[in-house]
């Protein structure tokens, strides 16, 4: 199941859960409505699972390390995010993040995949948007944070931001995903590979 949540600065969270087991992605802003439904729905949170390390994406993780004493999934060269209000943009906001609970941050590479329940999420690494970007293949579904949106990309113009490393990311998710992928991104509506290959300016067919 999937639960989404939109946040401040309209960005999305997603709950997905294989029975009771659960992984919470991008947790924004929305502390509140996060517990409300993993308490609700009795839910076992295995870990939350990032796809870049900006503010409005990683606003409830302290609350929810916490709250669930979980660990926090993120690419090894977006663990820096955590820790510098600089990069991961805070420093422009009414609150400067930094992550608390440094034991609770585990990073990975390459090939990174996460189990739940009888079903196997697939990292893919899509850097661009940041250094360390990475999209979550789920069944037929892609969390694709900033990396790909409806009819857009993401921003190159923010720190460690590469245009040319998105632009092979982008292609990366537009060749090697079936058309009926799900693409539900970190802000905005949901879409398919299928759509993007024929609206997105930035997808070259």
């Amino acid at each position: 199941m999937i639960k989404s949540l939109v946040n401040e600065f309209t960005e999305n969270t997603y709950i997905i859960n294989e029975k009771r087991d659960a992984f919470i992605i991008d947790p924004g802003s929305k502390m509140e409505e996060i517990r409300e439904y993993v308490n609700e729905k009795n839910l076992n949170i295995l870990g939350i699972l990032l796809t870049h390390g900006h503010f409005d994406h990683i606003v409830a993780v302290n609350d929810l390390v916490q709250e669930y004493d979980v660990n926090v999934y993120i690419h090894e060269q977006e663990r820096d995010f955590l820790f510098d209000p600089n990069l991961n943009l805070s420093s422009m906001t009414y609150k400067k993040f930094v992550m608390n609970k440094k034991k609770n941050v585990v990073t990975f590479g390459k090939n990174q995949t996460f189990q739940l329940g009888h079903e196997t999420i697939k990292v893919i690494e899509t850097p661009g948007h940041t250094r360390g970007g990475v999209c979550y293949q789920y069944k037929s579904v892609l969390f694709s944070g900033d990396t790909l949106f409806k009819n857009s990309i993401g921003r190159t113009d923010l720190p460690t931001s590469n245009r040319a490393d998105l632009e092979r990311s982008i292609h990366t998710l537009a060749t090697s995903l079936k058309d009926n992928t799900i693409v539900y991104p970190g802000h905005g509506h949901f879409t398919t590979i299928l759509n993007e290959k024929y609206e997105n300016p930035f997808i070259k067919r």
